[in-house]
Order: structure tokens, then C-alpha cells, then sequence
């Protein structure tokens, strides 16, 4: 048979026609990626953001994925591989089901059950625990603290202003010595406590404002009473008890509290080294097929 007279035979014509629509189909739906690669692309990044803030608002995030950063883009992209390779794993597990709306629950599963796995017999010795606080003196550190009784002057005081009327007061508790327990004979309503007991700064500045709580600070602890002070209300006469300076607690005052910070640390750390040691068995894609 000639190749000629073999060209026309209808079955290579049929051959022909079924490797032609193969090459096609090939092309235009190609097969589904399997095994151990996980390949990203943008609406999979749009998903992953929507889902991890539990809001959706696809044109709002778009706008958030379009301006963020190189940097930013890559963490994100092994966030939702992550995210990717724990699903593959707890449905491996047959953690789940047909329902689509159990892949966060199941990545969720998966990621407490990798933690709890990699960080089950944690145990911390005197000196683990001991490092711990010395590493991390600024968790412990406990901020300025006043203990002070005040008599308070509004601003909108009538007559005689508030910053004379407090200065007259000061004059005539002083002379009389006045017990601090008696500052609520004296002076206007004040719309707060009359007396405050190891108060941290921020309290007092929230409700006193920071220059009061500068000057209050510069005062030294006295059975006198001092001032006055002006605050965001007024004025105030200070008794000021007791003022203590920051500072770090020694470890023995808080050995307890640093255990737990240092084991709760201990089981975070193992529990991100074994998502590190799971996502080297997987080769991570982007939408164009480049590895990253």
C-alpha cells in the first residue's frame, strides 16, 4: 500500500481527528494539578484575605491586594498555602466532608491538631523558665503607680476662680491640718473618685489628663497636703500617700506567671516549626507556575 492510497484509509483520518481533539482538550482544560504542588493565584489570595478577616467585600480587598506590598503579598501567599496544605492534610485525615463550608473548620482542626502533636511533651526546666524572664524583662514591667486623696475646683466655678479658690483652700488645710480623710469636706463634686489607690498612669491621665499626671508625678509622698494642680476639670489640692516608680517584679514575686509565658512560648514555637516541617513537602506555585 502506497502512502498515498494509506492517507485516504478512514481510519487514519479517524486516528487523526481523535489525537487532533486530545491536543485540544489538553490545551484548553488542562489536568488537574495533583500530588504534593499547591498553585495560587489571585482569586485563591482574594479568598484567603476575605476569609481570614471573616469579612466579605470582594472589591474592597481587591483594592487591598492590588496595593500590598511585594513583601506582604509573598507572606500571603504562603498564608493561604498554608492554609492549603492543612486542608489537603486533614481531609487526608477525613476530617472532611462533601460541604465545602467545612474548609475553615477543617484547616483550623488541623492546624490545633499539628500544635498540639508537635507540643504534647513540652517540659520546661528552672533554668528554661528562668532565661525566659530574663529575656523578656519588658513583658514584666509594671508602670509608675499613685495613691493620692485630692480636692478638686471646677473650672466653671463662679466668683472667686478655681485656681485662687484652691490655692486658698491648700493655705487653710495646711494650716489647720486637715486629715486626708476629711477631703471631702472641701472643694466642688468631682465627676470621678475622690480617692485613687495604686492608680497607673494611664488611669490617671484618662481621666485627669497627661499634664496633671506629669506634675502629680513630680511630687514627692507626703503627709502635707500639696499642689495645687490643674487638670482638663480644674484645679485640685493633692494628698499625695504613696508613689512608686516602674519597675520589673523580681522573678521570684511572679515564677508562676513566667511558667506559663514560657510554656505557652515553648508550644507556640514548636507548634510553627512543625507548619514549616509540613510545608517542605509541598512546592508552593504562584498562577503563572513559578515557584516561590
Amino acid at each position: 500500500m502506497t502512502l498515498k492510497s494509506w492517507l485516504r484509509e478512514p481510519l487514519v483520518h479517524f486516528l487523526a481527528a481523535g489525537v487532533a481533539l486530545f491536543l485540544a482538550a489538553s490545551w484548553i482544560w488542562p489536568a488537574p494539578e495533583t500530588g504534593r504542588v499547591i498553585t495560587i493565584g489571585e482569586a485563591q489570595l482574594l479568598d484567603h484575605l476575605q476569609a481570614r478577616a471573616q469579612l466579605y467585600d470582594e472589591e474592597s480587598f481587591a483594592r487591598l491586594l492590588e496595593d500590598m506590598s511585594e513583601q506582604d503579598r509573598a507572606q500571603l501567599l504562603r498564608d493561604a498555602a498554608v492554609a492549603e496544605a492543612l486542608y489537603r492534610e486533614g481531609e487526608a485525615l477525613g476530617l472532611a466532608d462533601a460541604d465545602p463550608l467545612v474548609r475553615q473548620r477543617v484547616i483550623q482542626q488541623m492546624r490545633l491538631l499539628l500544635m498540639e502533636e508537635a507540643a504534647s511533651d513540652v517540659q520546661l526546666s528552672d533554668q528554661d523558665i528562668r532565661s525566659f524572664y530574663d529575656q523578656n524583662p519588658q513583658r514584666y514591667a509594671e508602670g509608675a503607680r499613685a495613691s493620692f486623696t485630692h480636692v478638686f475646683f471646677s473650672a466653671e466655678r463662679r466668683g472667686t476662680g478655681a485656681e485662687a479658690a484652691a490655692r486658698a483652700a491648700l493655705a487653710q488645710m495646711q494650716a489647720g491640718d486637715v486629715p486626708f480623710a476629711q477631703a471631702g469636706q472641701y472643694g466642688d463634686r468631682f465627676l470621678y473618685q475622690l480617692n485613687y489607690a495604686e492608680a497607673g498612669a494611664r488611669e490617671i491621665a484618662g481621666q485627669f489628663g497627661e499634664d496633671f499626671t506629669r506634675a502629680l508625678y513630680q511630687l514627692q509622698p507626703s503627709d502635707e497636703w500639696q499642689g495645687p494642680l490643674q487638670s482638663q476639670h480644674g484645679w485640685h489640692v493633692i494628698g499625695l500617700r504613696e508613689l512608686t516608680s516602674s519597675r520589673v517584679p523580681p522573678f521570684e514575686e511572679i515564677a508562676a506567671r513566667v511558667a506559663e509565658d514560657a510554656l505557652a512560648e515553648e508550644r507556640s514555637r514548636r507548634g510553627m516549626a512543625a507548619i514549616d516541617a509540613l510545608m517542605e513537602d509541598y512546592e508552593v506555585r504562584d498562577e503563572n507556575g513559578i515557584a516561590r
